[in-house]
């Protein structure tokens, strides 16, 4: 019949597409966990490592700031050639006079002190800064990984899908050999089984767009094929919300390095205040004058007729202000992102609450009843195939909903601060 040409013609394309990918991915793949993957990120991903060279940026103002002194002591030359019109008898015309000096700068008004404290606690603000990113890092880790698995699952069920449908089309074939039914039933069932391969590689593509982002940050070779390993599972939570936004308050490193960040705005608004103090600078010298020697010292102070520090003063009460709204803030943001994600994960887990315990066990047992009553004649194909779907349709809810909890309950964790 005419319609059961256009369904081989039509699905011929997806059965060799079917065949490439299958051949493509029979490589040995590298078995991997969630944690595995988890410290493999941390340990190789390219982005964190360039933040954590930012704490070398931070450690060299530390070392800038527990100098002795800030400034270096300076020494000074000179030589000049006095000329004589009316020189004294015996004495030449030409002079020669020089002179060396040296000078040291000192602050006196506790700068050093400020300085050093600044820069310890923008030390601490990196090291947050650098874990906060850490930390979303693992998140998506965890969610790209969550997702494979959810795939894995929905391609291992389209297997079983298509030789579901493979026996549901050798069985049509025995029943039309038979004179059990029409023709038209076997295109149909033909057209099940080719519908269910062409969305078998459909979910094969989307699992290797997956993991070709799951090789990207785990700066992997674009060749080393990646196998998740494990099972989506439901993890019990028994911390109440209170407890949550506790431990959020205490944990989150972004809001660590706000409150660092504050300290830092304090520091620097001190030293700002200490650097209206001049500086004083000690110094001694020596010069030679014909044939005299003269030793003495000098002081100086820059007097701060001018500039008292009023724009630097400016600055450093803005960025005091700036630092106290950011952390007001990403506090806010904070409670709302873990209420929020407190009730995504809650309504997740009564969604899942719906499938009882070994569901997917009783969704097999009754499509393998539903496979025989059809191979006996005690149903016809259209109710096979409309239980046949109705059941794969909540079998992939289950995983979808599942994998929902797993995601929830991992955002939940990343917006508490939970590793």
């Amino acid at each position: 019949m005419a319609i059961t040409r256009w369904i081989k013609i039509f699905f011929v394309y997806q059965g060799a597409c079917f065949l490439a990918l299958t051949s493509a991915l029979g490589a040995e793949p590298v078995r991997l966990t969630l944690e595995q993957a988890v410290r493999i990120a941390v340990e190789r991903n390219l982005e964190l490592k360039a933040r954590r060279e930012e704490l070398g940026i931070a450690e060299g103002k530390i070392m800038r700031a527990n100098l002795f002194l800030q400034h270096n002591p300076e020494l000074e030359a000179d030589v000049a050639n006095r000329h004589l019109k009316k020189p004294e008898e015996g004495f030449n015309k030409n002079l020669f006079q020089g002179g060396v000096s040296f000078s040291q700068e000192f602050e006196i008004g506790g700068q050093p002190q400020y300085r050093r404290e600044a820069a310890q606690r923008n030390l601490q603000k990196v090291k947050y800064e650098v874990g906060d990113f850490s930390r979303a890092l693992r998140f998506r880790i965890t969610e790209l990984f969550l997702k494979l698995l959810n795939g894995k699952a929905k391609i291992n069920q389209a297997e079983q899908i298509v030789n579901l449908k493979n026996r549901l089309y050798e069985a049509s074939k025995a029943r039309l050999a038979a004179g059990d039914i029409p023709e038209i039933q076997l295109a149909i069932a033909e057209f099940e089984l080719n519908r269910a391969k062409s969305e078998l590689i459909s979910l094969q593509r989307e699992q290797e767009e997956l993991l070709a982002r799951l090789r990207t940050d785990l700066v992997l070779e674009k060749d080393d094929s990646i196998e998740p390993m494990g099972d989506l599972t439901r993890m019990p939570l028994g911390a109440s919300l209170e407890e949550l936004l506790k431990s959020a308050l205490a944990k989150r490193p972004d809001l660590a390095a706000l409150d660092q960040d504050k300290k830092v705005a304090d520091a620097e608004d001190l030293l700002t205040r200490a650097e209206r103090i001049p500086n004083i600078k000690f110094g001694v010298f020596y010069e030679k004058d014909d044939k005299d020697n003269i030793v003495g010292g000098k002081l100086s102070i820059a007097l701060p007729f001018f500039d008292r520090k009023q724009g630097e003063r400016r600055e450093a009460l803005a960025r005091k202000s700036i630092a106290n709204l950011n952390y007001i803030d990403r506090r806010q943001a904070l409670e709302k992102q873990v209420r929020a994600a407190f009730t995504r994960f809650k309504l997740a887990d009564q969604d899942l609450s719906y499938y009882p315990e070994g569901a997917m066990k009783k969704f097999d047992e009754s499509l393998e009843l539903y496979q025989k009553a059809y191979q006996e004649g005690a149903v016809d194909l259209p109710d096979a195939i409309l239980f046949q779907n109705q059941v794969i349709e909540a079998r992939l809810k289950f995983i979808d909903t599942l994998t929902v909890y797993n995601l929830s309950l991992a955002e939940l964790k990343f917006q508490v601060g939970i590793e």
